[in-house]
């Protein structure tokens, strides 16, 4: 309510009545309950939906503010509540003789008319709070108030959604005539209520109180009435949230609101032909390298010099573990343990065998002492940093000494950390350095050369200058350079993950992980500008950026989010199993699973090819201890181990072309009992979606087909935590389009497409059959 009608509303208050609070804080009424449903609601302003039919009816409209005169609103009124995951839906159903609005404008002083008013306060820990009125002539007015006491301020300060619909049964603003009532429908989108958190959890209780004003010219004054008992001073204030009832938000398992749905009993499937691929198989395939070893989410392997002793670091404990290059290795040791961080890398330096030194890249929060070059730039980094620490191990003995780090680099980020290194053939550390944030280079450091973000450095460890942990080589790029950081090799880059050299070329490959669309790799330049953040590979990010000092180098290679979402780099394979490979550096993609080779001559790129489709979560590719190719997969729950890839046998690769055996016509399918009549095998699913796509007047039908596995104990489906569905390997979802060939006559309707969805190897793959 915005404020009473000075013409109408008339309060007498003796100075010598007590005041009575009606309801003490022992009565203690029960919650009122907004039930949800799952069944469609016409906004017709009838509350004829089946799904009305159980929600609570609010009858309960009384005067309590007139203390030991309270009293019942004069004329009924009966109002409901539901919501579902998109909106919440009201009803209000009001007896009045005498039916009067005449406030069109929207926001107008709707409470000078007949109008349903709901007031809504989510949380009592935010003073913020809502109002919404409907008049008798449809005119709404809405709004949200950040606090009491400022409705001119907010009282058109923001977009609302409401939906409303208006039934009389009278006529409108005619005081001659005897009306019966009217009633009100709608519905408001929880995004309306985004400034308090949107849609409540279920069992979530708010504030609320629902309000009318019954403008009749039989009452001297206009009748004022809401559903809450309570009202802890004097006068009527439909603002007093502290006077408004409870209101809780039951879910499904409670609500009796929902429509019919599910099936009694699962026909098992076992008709279905959809299995494999109609593409020939990959020229490699995985083997897994220790299936005795339990690892939790590995993020790096490495080969320790000299010795059959592999190292891998474990994220979820932040470990740096050993184990023997042995295919029945069962279990590890723990060498380093720290907290609050992730172990990136681990490299070797090429004189291992003299000085024990292995370097070891990692993020968590920033050592004691620790300030950001530029504090301005990157204050809200201050507690979070990358560093490049070196330990030292007995190249004898093997054995590691956590006492030994002596931190090399030090650098601020937020994200994108880089965070990689790799000696290179000239005995130089290369080192990458991510943007320093987590999205689109909020901070502008692609381009930027007064800092090490955004770039691969290239440091002497060697040769420190006095007082330091390195030097910068005098044959860097920018040495000289005003305002560039002399340790600079190469920039440009977004998170530059994973960094090797060719230790037959002596190439410095990197992997970087794209933004929006594209994916990216390496063969690095002295020198080079690879674009962050005005490009994405080759392509335009942010155009009116600043470009740093030197041309924009194009990407090796570039795949887009259909094939690639977040690459890693690998290593180039100079081994013996693998023969094809041969100089071709391996590197793949956490997201998709899939791994490529590519090789280049130094001007050129001479070959590209996909070389296995997995279902890893690739983190790293590494060299066991003979020089052959190990790829690690970042699986939690002791899941994550390391493979090897070798050659598809070649009678795989015979069998595909002479069997064929995924369905090329929906006849050879296994799904359908009639092709031609468009009927499926009784094992089939129908079902439907929440909110179908628009398709220019097509009809469409929609199916699940799940495999029977005799030996599942579980489900074949569950909600997985982010509450999306989770069906076995070979599910297939079937949906089939039909148009008329004379629109709107069902008798001329015809199918013209089906398509699969076909989960394989926990991707889903599409395919389209003509009809």
């Amino acid at each position: 309510m915005m404020m009473t009608n000075p013409k109408s509303l008339v309060l007498f208050l003796m100075a010598s009545l007590t005041w009575h609070p009606v309801c003490g804080a022992e009565d203690a009424p029960k919650p009122h309950e907004c039930r949800f449903t799952d069944m469609p609601i016409t906004i017709d302003g009838k509350a004829d939906d089946k799904a009305w039919e159980s929600a609570e009816i609010i009858d309960k409209f009384s005067l309590p503010w007139l203390g030991k005169d309270a009293r019942p609103s004069k004329t009924a009124t009966k109002a409901r509540l539901l919501w579902d995951l998109d909106n919440l839906y009201f009803f209000g159903e009001m007896t009045d003789s005498d039916l009067y609005a005449d406030v069109t404008e929207h926001d107008g002083d709707t409470w000078n008319n007949d109008v349903f008013e709901l007031f809504f306060k989510p949380a009592d820990n935010k003073p913020g709070y809502y109002e919404f009125q409907v008049n008798a002539k449809n005119t709404v007015f809405d709004m949200f108030l950040p606090r009491r006491g400022h409705v001119a301020r907010f009282r058109r300060a923001q977009e609302f959604h409401l939906e409303s619909k208006v039934v009389l049964d009278g006529t409108l603003n005619n005081w001659t005539d005897r009306d019966k009532g009217w009633s009100v429908e709608g519905k408001i989108p929880w995004r309306d209520f985004i400034k308090t958190g949107g849609r409540p959890a279920i069992d979530e209780v708010w504030k609320f109180v629902l309000c009318r004003y019954d403008y009749c010219i039989d009452f001297e004054t206009p009748d004022l009435s809401w559903c809450s008992p309570k009202s802890s001073k004097p006068g009527a204030d439909f603002h007093r949230w502290e006077d408004y009832a409870d209101l809780k938000f039951i879910g499904p398992e409670k609500s009796q609101a929902r429509r019919p749905f599910g099936i009694d009993k699962l026909e098992p499937l076992t008709t279905s032909k959809v299995i494999g691929s109609p593409e020939p198989p990959a020229p490699f395939r995985t083997r897994v390298a220790f299936p005795k070893l339990k690892l939790n989410q590995p993020v790096f392997g490495s080969h320790v010099p000299g010795s059959d002793w592999l190292l891998a670091g474990q994220q979820s404990k932040a470990t740096l573990i050993r184990f023997k290059d042995n295919p029945d290795v069962e279990s590890f040791d723990t060498l380093l343990e720290l907290s609050d961080t992730i172990i990136y890398n681990a490299t070797f330096h090429p004189k291992f065998a003299e000085n024990g030194f292995l370097y070891i890249g990692s993020t968590g929060l920033a050592t004691p002492g620790f300030v950001p070059e530029s504090a301005e730039r990157f204050k809200e980094f201050k507690e979070k940093s990358v560093r490049i620490t070196r330990y030292r191990m007995d190249p004898k003995t093997f054995e590691f000494d956590p006492k030994s780090a002596t931190i090399i680099l030090e650098w601020e980020s937020n994200g994108h950390s880089g965070a990689d290194c790799v000696f290179g053939n000239d005995g130089m550390l290369y080192v990458t350095t991510g943007d320093g944030t987590s999205d689109s280079d909020l901070i502008e450091t692609g381009q930027g050369m007064d800092h090490l973000l955004s770039k691969l450095l290239r440091i002497d460890v060697d040769h420190p200058d006095p007082g330091k942990t390195y030097s910068v080589p005098k044959d860097n790029p920018f040495v000289g350079m005003k305002g560039a950081r002399p340790e600079t090799w190469a920039y440009g880059f977004r998170n530059p993950w994973r960094v090797t050299c060719d230790r037959k070329t002596g190439d410095i490959w990197v992997g970087n992980n794209g933004q929006d669309l594209w994916e990216q790799t390496y063969r690095v330049e002295r020198g080079a500008n690879y674009g962050w953040s005005v490009m994405e590979g080759s392509h335009v990010f942010y155009a009116d950026r600043k470009h740093g000092p030197t041309p924009f180098v194009k990407p090796t290679t570039e795949h887009s989010h259909s094939e690639a979402r977040s690459l890693t780099g690998g290593v180039v394979y100079h081994g013996e199993k693998l023969p094809e490979l041969r100089g071709a550096y391996i590197y793949g993609d956490h997201s998709t699973g899939k791994i490529w080779g590519v090789k280049h001559d130094g001007k050129k790129v001479t070959y590209h090819r996909e070389l296995v489709d997995t279902m890893f979560h690739i983190t790293h590719f590494c060299l066991d201890s003979h020089g052959e190719l190990l790829v690690v997969d970042h699986q939690g729950g002791d899941k994550g181990n390391m493979y090897y890839l070798e050659p598809t046998p070649e009678s795989e690769i015979a069998n595909f072309k002479t069997q064929m055996a995924f369905p090329q016509k929906l006849s050879e399918s296994g799904l359908f009992a009639s092709v031609k009549g468009h009927t499926m095998q009784p094992g089939v699913i129908p079902y439907s979606v929440n909110a179908p796509l628009w398709s220019d007047g097509a009809h469409k039908a929609r199916w699940m087909a799940i495999p029977h596995d005799p030996d599942r104990k579980d489900p074949p489906i569950d909600i997985t935590v982010n509450r999306g569905w989770n069906v076995p390997d070979n599910t297939v979802l079937v949906k089939s389009f039909a148009l008329d060939s004379e629109a709107g006559k069902a008798d001329t309707r015809r199918w013209i497409e089906t398509r699969f969805l076909v989960k394989q190897q926990g991707e889903w793959v599409g395919y389209s059959y003509e009809w």
